[in-house]
């Protein structure tokens, strides 16, 4: 250097610290954080709050999130028959409330009431369609012409509303006994079948009678000869002894045959009498636990109110 000026030297320090100050610029650009390491985890990050994203959640989201709603139900409540009713008559009235609960609205079409008793299935009763003043949905049921049997009988009753499920049975079975007795038999046929000689003289005749009746009614039918004539007068003269509504004298009766309540026909044999009609008036009536039917007139005699100056025979 003893051969530089001092104005070469000059130069010379001001070159260096220029280039100083460019290196100090690039070591300071360089100083920046190097990218993380795939899989190293940010010290930062786990000091940051959670981020909570304003995206709106998709449909599906919403449907698994949410609650599900319970549907709307029927059901109901007995009004008629009473637990362990007896039911004394033909035709009976079966009634019941129908209700609905949970969200959503119905509008109730009708009420189905069915029974079933020994020997049959399930069996529709009778149908309401409207509902009383007091809310209640009645029908009338005719307990013989459905062929129920007296006994035990089981009811219940199914909910039917507008869109919704039927309700079998809301409210349970319903036990009653139903206590009747038999109807009276009828679509009667009387006819002689035969004719003998009776032993100590006259006529013995063989008469058959076929009758209707329903099935499991009757323990037993009765077949009776009533010899008196409740309505003999002279006003009635040439109509029957018998018509419908004539009470009858039981102890007047004489029995002329009893069979079993399967029956529908019987065979007797009448001794016929030679002067006047050939037997009395004829009667059948049926019989159960729960009582008797009315008497069915088979045949009757005339009533006859002979001139006084007839001869009688």
């Amino acid at each position: 250097m003893t051969g530089m000026t001092s104005r070469s030297v000059a130069a010379l320090v001001t070159v260096i610290v220029l280039v100083a100050a460019c290196g100090a610029a690039s070591t300071s650009q360089s100083s920046s954080p190097a990218p993380a390491t795939p899989g190293a985890a940010s010290p930062l990050a786990t000091l940051a709050p959670p981020s909570h994203s304003s995206a709106t959640p998709t449909p599906a989201a919403e449907r698994t999130s949410a609650p599900t709603s319970a549907a709307l139900v029927l059901g109901g409540t007995w009004v008629r028959p009473k637990t362990g009713a007896r039911l004394t008559s033909y035709t009976t009235t079966l009634s019941a409330r129908p209700t609905a609960s949970g969200p959503g609205v119905t509008t109730f079409t009708k009420v189905v009431f069915s029974a079933t008793w020994a020997g049959a299935t399930k069996t529709v009763m009778c149908r309401a369609t409207r509902p009383a003043e007091s809310g209640a949905w009645s029908c009338r049921a005719n307990l013989l012409a459905l062929g129920v049997r007296p006994g035990r009988v089981t009811f219940s009753f199914d909910v039917y509303g507008a869109g919704v499920p039927i309700a079998r049975s809301p409210a349970g079975p319903r036990l009653a006994t139903y206590a009747v007795p038999p109807p009276r038999p009828t679509n009667t046929h009387w006819e002689k079948v035969g004719t003998s000689d009776a032993s100590g003289g006259g006529v013995v005749g063989t008469y058959r009678l076929r009758w209707s009746a329903p099935a499991g009614y009757a323990d037993e039918f009765l077949l009776y000869e009533a010899w008196e004539c409740p309505r003999e007068s002279k006003g009635n003269d040439g109509t029957p002894c018998f018509i419908a509504g004539t009470p009858v004298d039981v102890s007047h009766l004489g029995l002329l045959a009893r069979t079993p309540g399967d029956a529908r026909s019987v065979k007797v044999r009448l001794t016929e009498s030679e002067c006047g009609p050939p037997y009395g008036t004829i009667l059948l009536r049926a019989r159960n636990a729960h009582g008797w039917s009315a008497f069915t007139i088979v045949e009757a005699v005339k009533v006859y109110w002979p001139d006084p100056n007839e001869g009688i025979c």
